[in-house]
C-alpha cells in the first residue's frame, strides 16, 4: 500500500518575520486540527522562554529589557 505523506516546504522573507511566522503556524493547523491547542501553547511556551532569555542576557550585561514592540503594525 502507499505510504502518502503530506509535506509543507516554506520559503521565507526574513524582513518580515511576523507574517511569515504567522503564516507558517496558519498552513500547519489544517494537518493537525486535534492538535491546534496544544501546538499554540508550545509555540507560546517557546517564545516564552525566548523572550526570558533575551531578557536575562541584557540584564547580565546591564543593558535594559527590551521594550515590547509589535512589529506587525
Amino acid at each position: 500500500m502507499a505510504n502518502i505523506m503530506p509535506k509543507v516546504f516554506v520559503e521565507l522573507d526574513p524582513r518580515q518575520p511576523v507574517p511569515e511566522i504567522l503564516a507558517v503556524i496558519s498552513a500547519m493547523m489544517p494537518y493537525n486540527p486535534d492538535h491546534e491547542v496544544n501546538i499554540l501553547l508550545g509555540v507560546a511556551d517557546a517564545v516564552q522562554k525566548r523572550l526570558e532569555l533575551i531578557t536575562k542576557g541584557s540584564e547580565a550585561n546591564g543593558i535594559p529589557a527590551p521594550e515590547r514592540k509589535r512589529e506587525d503594525q
